[in-house]
């Protein structure tokens, strides 16, 4: 999937030296053509497709209005018009409507334009520029329009807007697949696979023989809830803790990685919420006497820290001081 990055990118560095050029030129004070076309257009049902170029020409006899824009497309040559909300900037733009059957076009822009020649008497002299380079107009029918939320916890469920999904496609994030519903032919909702939180991660749309990069997605940080909230039991004792993670567990289950720091009190088997479910119950047997507690981590969720006490029976703590006080009066003889 790199090179599909790498492609992301470099689109996002040509948008961007499009929109700098026209600075960058009168900086340097050279002339030029710039395309602000975006290299690949979504399709729409009118086959309407606007073609625009901005110029900047470093000419200080150049004769006021005589510029005429121009894109070549189809062999032909066509006028350009200035952008009614920017007219003093020298953008210009051009409604094409592509034929019917076609999937791309090839384009180039033209300016026309006079300045005065000082050796020739002041008589205005025509200057034709080109642009660098013929470009592509390539409308695409299955794009990614953005992500409802940019940030969310995990299990939280996100809408993807766009065009042209199916149900093969699914949404990785990080390299990490997501469980993904398709809506319709423009909506489908992911939901935030378990991953360390805190951070940012590429999310992409994979379908069946190709894949976009949407943006990036921030994982926050989520908890996992545990029922009692705190543990106090006798030893021998049994106890039901519930653990829920609020969205079902992916396939192959969803493991929850418990600790404690009294080891010798507290006897848990491995806490692992089954696939398709959001919670599972697990018992928590008392040992040894001990007060401390469990710790509940997973990807994704903050530490959990539940409190457990682990008590001897009421019987066994009057035996024990039955025995201690026959100890002291065996030593006081």
């Amino acid at each position: 999937m790199a090179h599909i990055k790498l492609k992301h990118m470099n689109i996002a560095k040509k948008i961007t030296a499009a929109l700098f050029a026209p600075l960058l030129a009168i900086l340097s004070g050279c002339s030029g053509i710039t395309n602000l076309t975006p290299e690949r257009v979504p399709e729409n049902s009118s086959r309407i497709y606007t073609l625009t170029m901005s110029a900047h020409i470093n000419d200080g006899s150049l004769v006021k209005d005589s510029i005429e824009p121009f894109v070549v497309i189809d062999e032909q040559t066509v006028p350009m018009k200035a952008t009614s909300e920017m007219e003093n900037d020298r953008i210009y733009e051009y409604d094409y409507t592509l034929p019917k059957g076609r999937k791309d076009a090839k384009y180039y822009f033209m300016l026309k334009y006079k300045s005065k020649n000082a050796s020739q008497g002041d008589e205005p002299v025509e200057r034709t520029m080109t642009s660098p380079t013929v470009y592509t107009l390539e409308p695409v029918s299955r794009y990614v329009v953005s992500l409802q939320n940019d940030r969310g916890a995990v299990g939280t469920e996100i809408t993807v807007l766009g065009r042209g999904f199916d149900k093969l496609d699914k949404v990785f994030i990080g390299g990490v697949e997501a469980d993904t519903k398709y809506v319709s032919r423009s909506t489908i909702v992911f939901t935030v696979p378990p991953m360390q939180y805190g951070k940012n991660y590429d999310v992409e749309l994979r379908g069946e023989d190709s894949a976009s990069w949407i943006g990036q997605f921030r994982v926050d940080p989520s908890e996992i809830e545990v029922s009692p909230s705190a543990v106090s039991i006798l030893s021998g004792d049994v106890v039901n803790v519930i653990f829920n993670i609020g969205f079902k567990a992916p396939e192959g289950g969803f493991k929850i990685d418990v600790k404690t720091n009294i080891p010798s009190s507290v006897v848990m088997d491995e806490v692992v919420v089954p696939e398709g479910r959001t919670s599972v119950s697990v018992s928590l047997k008392g040992a040894a006497e001990g007060r401390g507690a469990i710790y509940v981590n997973a990807p994704g969720f903050a530490e959990k820290v539940v409190p457990v006490e682990v008590s001897l029976p009421k019987e066994d703590s009057s035996v024990l001081s039955s025995v201690s006080e026959a100890a002291a009066k065996v030593e006081s003889k």
